[in-house]
């Protein structure tokens, strides 16, 4: 749940909005266009793009460790590669992601939107 609050609040920081404005008819620079939030989709697409990595390199280190990490338990063994996945995707991954994601959906409503007159 915290998750998903810190995911909002880089949208919100990050994604121009009507409120904090459109500026290109009131005289001010054209740069700043607004961007909806994005959808569930695109946050799902965020989460498994920053987890699956994360999860393969978790996998690859216990395999490493052999026969170490063989004799755990399998709880253990998912205890440990999520209490090192989960927070390293929330706090780090998954809010960089969201902003290149933000940047990318708004250089591209940018691209497609016709010029000034």
């Amino acid at each position: 749940m915290e998750g998903l609050a810190l995911a909002s609040a880089v949208v919100e920081q990050l994604a121009p909005t009507a409120a904090r404005g459109s500026r290109h008819q009131a005289g001010r620079h054209p740069a700043f266009v607004p961007v909806a939030a994005p959808s569930i989709h695109v946050r799902v697409a965020v989460t498994w793009v920053s987890i699956f990595p994360l999860v393969t390199l978790g996998m690859t280190v216990m395999a490493l460790l052999g026969p170490t990490a063989a004799a755990w338990p399998t709880w253990l063994r998912a205890l440990m590669l999520t209490g090192v996945v989960v927070p390293t995707a929330v706090y780090l991954v998954v809010p960089r992601v969201l902003a290149l994601s933000v940047r990318w959906m708004t250089w591209r409503f940018r691209r497609n939107r016709p010029p000034y007159a």
